[in-house]
């Protein structure tokens, strides 16, 4: 984990704490951008001429430093004509929708639109599932067990999913890196 926190003119300028994960996913960044600019022909100092950045930012950004503002790294992107592949981040977000799914359904199965006919009874009221909790009685439409049983087979599914697309990920990265080096 690293954190890194500067003092600038008697003022302590606060960073993000970044995990060594997260810091391998900026590292994995700017190694894209290098090779993006080593696939173009372009040099740091031809990005350093349309960017504004100073070499040293252009290097900090190459190596995935988390102390570079996202601005900066928008700016290289957009010179290296890669500026929409930021736009794609978080666009499919297959764990927030499937929370988003099962919140929809809790509330579905609690709120019940009810017709005339579907009004109940008291002899339906008697038939409603009843537990006892701390001695009180009350009425429950699925048991909280149930519920989070199957929120976590959702949850545990969709990251099994998401480990699975990182691996093929991976593994297409060394299969392209392996076809290029036989080229070269």
């Amino acid at each position: 984990m690293s954190s890194v926190t500067t003092v600038t003119a008697g003022k302590q300028k606060r960073t993000a704490v970044i995990f060594p994960k997260e810091q391998r996913i900026l590292q994995q960044l700017g190694e894209n951008i290098r090779l993006a600019m080593k696939r173009r022909k372009i040099t740091q100092a031809m990005i350093a001429d349309r960017t504004g950045l100073s070499k040293p930012t252009l290097r900090n950004i190459e190596r995935g430093e988390s102390t570079v503002s996202i601005g900066h790294y928008l700016r290289v992107l957009a010179v290296l004509g890669l500026a929409d592949d930021l736009a794609k981040v978080a666009s499919d977000d297959e764990m927030g929708r499937k929370v988003q799914d099962i919140e929809l359904l809790s509330r579905a199965k609690s709120v019940t639109k009810r017709t005339p006919s579907s009004v109940p009874t008291p002899a339906d009221k008697r038939h409603r599932m009843t537990s006892k909790r701390d001695g009180k009685k009350s009425t429950a439409i699925q048991p909280k067990e149930a519920r989070s049983s199957t929120f976590k087979s959702l949850i545990g599914s969709a990251m099994k999913k998401a480990k699975e697309q990182r691996r093929e990920s991976v593994k297409s990265t060394l299969s392209n890196r392996e076809a290029d080096g036989d080229d070269a």
